[in-house]
């Protein structure tokens, strides 16, 4: 890996899980509307689907209360005129319908998942419209330029290691939500992402304890 990618940058980290969730987003709404017309080809398929939504909520929860609880309160003082009460109040409006996919995921995994799955992919596609323009205006306020202005390499790793530990703590899983996270990255950004994570969990646990845990995701996934 080129040296300057491994230095503290808090918006290409911001970036990088940005990237996660819009796949899990598209690939959620893509494939739950393929289901929904011509239903699940198998269970493992239907099971491989929860598996993914139920990550894809862990991780975009975790992730903004992450920024909610650690780094916002940071970057209010940082950067004051950074839209950061309109960013809080999307995360409300994303998170509401959110407990709506995560209360429906049972369903989801049963023998009768249509409704359910409509529900889903409903609520997915009302993420959507909120999170690009979510996302355009975050990265746009948090550039590498902007925040290399008004904080030090050093306050950027402290911050992004705090926001490491918080997301760890909320995440719930780690062994769906670190595989989900990872293999919606492409190899680069994957690279660079697993650089910052214990090697134990990406060359032991990962590919050998977890495997069966996270496996039916696979076909959701990036190689």
């Amino acid at each position: 890996m080129d040296p300057k990618s491994s230095m503290p940058n808090l918006a290409k980290d911001l970036e990088r899980i940005h990237k996660v969730i819009t796949r899990g987003l598209t690939i959620g709404v893509t494939r739950g509307a393929d289901f929904i017309r011509e239903g699940f080809p198998d269970s493992n398929l239907q099971q491989g689907y929860a598996l993914y939504i139920q990550a894809f909520t862990s991780v975009i929860t975790a992730h903004h209360l992450g920024e909610d609880e650690v780094s916002f309160p940071v970057l209010k003082i940082k950067l004051p005129t950074a839209p950061i009460n309109r960013l809080s109040a999307d995360h409300v409006l994303i998170e509401t319908t959110l407990s709506q996919i995560k209360s429906t995921l049972p369903v989801l995994n049963g023998t009768n998942p249509a409704k359910a799955l409509v529900i889903i992919v409903d609520g997915l596609k009302n993420i959507l419209s909120i999170w690009k323009p979510h996302i355009d205006k975050e990265e746009s306020s948090f550039s590498s330029e902007a925040i290399g202005r008004v904080m030090t390499l050093d306050e950027q790793g402290l911050l992004s290691a705090r926001l490491g530990k918080h997301s760890q703590e909320h995440v719930g899983a780690p062994f769906f939500a670190i595989p989900f996270v990872l293999y919606n990255l492409n190899p680069m950004d994957r690279a660079e992402m697993a650089a910052l994570l214990p090697k134990e969990l990406t060359e032991v646990l990962i590919p050998g304890e977890w495997k069966e845990k996270w496996a039916p995701m696979k076909p959701f996934l990036l190689e």
